[in-house]
């Protein structure tokens, strides 16, 4: 693991600290399994995989342009792979990053093409918490996920330490979590609130639980991943666009 680590933190183009959440990268599972990590050389390259997708690649700088990333990719796509981050309940960016260029290229003249853009934000932290949200029912809030979102919410809302909930007439309405996915980094989310009762302001005071909860554990920002609800964050906790990523899939054999 120390090796890896480092090679990521050399290869890293994103603002995003891999170091603190590359053991959870690397050999974390996916709603999929378990990884598939493969090593080119003495650690000039890595890639990991979970089913159809490349969770991360990664080629020493020092040693680009030598067919490490090629043969790493293509080994991979043996396997199965198409799809270029993006991997639902554990990933480290929805995407690539639009200002790295050089890796868009990349995938680009190996036969991938744009599916998607998505958006990072970023807000404040604070200390408001909502006296209607709580956290004292762990179990069926997973239950709430999993029946309104689907199963692979529920598989990345479970490794989060706390998930808040709001309930309407005695049942769960919505529910948001953090530090589920990238654990180490300040992030938000999964959230969601049940059909019926969107427009009553429960997502955002769900929100603001959760930036109160990051606030406690030492943030003072954080991070809203993989959204395009740009105007909902914006007005309900003044958050701003961070980073767009870009969704690749192979399209060519």
């Amino acid at each position: 693991m120390p090796a890896i680590r480092d090679l990521l933190v050399r290869a890293n183009a994103t603002p995003y600290d891999i170091s603190r959440v590359a053991e959870e990268k690397v050999f974390g599972a996916g709603y999929h399994g378990e990884p598939v990590v493969r090593v080119h050389g003495d650690y000039a390259g890595v890639s990991v995989t979970c089913s159809k997708y490349l969770r991360l690649l990664a080629v020493d700088p020092a040693h680009r342009g030598r067919g490490i990333g090629t043969a790493l990719l293509r080994e991979a796509e043996s396997r199965g792979v198409s799809v270029v981050a993006a991997e639902p309940g554990n990933y480290f960016t929805p995407g690539i990053i639009d200002t790295d260029q050089a890796t868009l290229a990349f995938f680009r003249k190996r036969g991938y093409a744009q599916t998607a853009v998505t958006h990072n934000l970023i807000a404040a932290t604070s200390d408001r918490r909502p006296a209607t949200v709580k956290s004292d029912k762990r179990e069926a809030a997973l239950e709430f996920i999993e029946r309104n979102f689907g199963p692979i919410w529920r598989f990345e809302d479970a490794k989060a330490e706390t998930i808040f909930h709001i309930e309407v007439d005695g049942a769960i309405a919505g529910f948001a979590a953090q530090e589920a996915n990238n654990r180490g980094l300040g992030v938000f989310g999964p959230t969601g609130v049940a059909q019926a009762f969107r427009g009553r302001g429960l997502g955002r005071d769900l929100l603001l639980a959760s930036l109160a909860e990051l606030r406690r554990l030492g943030y003072h920002r954080a991070i809203i991943p993989w959204t395009d609800a740009i105007e909902f964050y914006r007005k309900s906790c003044d958050a701003e666009v961070a980073h767009r990523f870009v969704i690749l899939r192979r399209i060519a054999p």
